[in-house]
């Protein structure tokens, strides 16, 4: 969820010390590509979107697949969040709002509508947000509640998906195809 972080294990309790340096440069975006490893990417790489906005900031990294399974990871603070909460609805919305919208301009839309469930089929997701002052449902985190984190995901992950779309057009076209 950091790029750029190390972490420095040292033993030094017996005659031969140890040293393990974990460090990893990837992100969320490799992330997705290791949740995917046993799987065929519809896409050569993950759509990455990050920004601030209202203070809350995102890092969203996502692939489709060939399975049928949505796999989806979010987080607060790096706290992980089991049960998702409002980051996740706004992504979600977002998510059918720009395929739903893709698909009727380009003409590929068919008579019957795109549903949320039909966009995140195949899909893998990794949804990060720091928030200053977040509420979670319960004091096991296990659901984000946080009212202000809506506008600002929905916002962000609209604007940075509609762009990967207009900029990568057969991509798209093989994702609208497999929705």
């Amino acid at each position: 969820l950091n790029s750029g972080v190390t972490i420095h294990f040292r033993d030094l309790r017996d005659a031969e010390p140890w040293e393990e340096i974990l460090h990893y440069e990837g992100g969320i975006e490799a992330f997705v590509r290791h949740l995917d490893k046993a799987k065929t990417a519809l896409i050569n790489a993950p759509i990455s979107v990050r920004g601030v906005r209202e203070k809350v900031e995102i890092d969203l990294s996502l692939q489709w697949n060939d399975s049928y399974h949505e796999h989806m990871l979010c987080f607060t603070n790096n706290i992980p969040q089991k049960d998702g909460g409002t980051h996740l609805s706004a992504f979600r919305a977002a998510l059918t709002r720009v395929i739903t919208g893709y698909a009727e301009s380009s003409g590929m839309a068919k008579k019957e509508s795109v549903t949320g469930e039909d966009a995140r089929e195949g899909l893998t997701c990794v949804l990060s947000v720091k928030v200053p002052d977040p509420k979670f449902s319960s004091q096991t985190k296990d659901k984000l509640v946080s009212s202000e984190v809506r506008p600002a995901v929905e916002g962000l992950v609209q604007e940075g998906l509609a762009t990967w779309f207009e900029e990568h057009p057969i991509e798209a076209k093989a994702i609208v195809m497999k929705i």
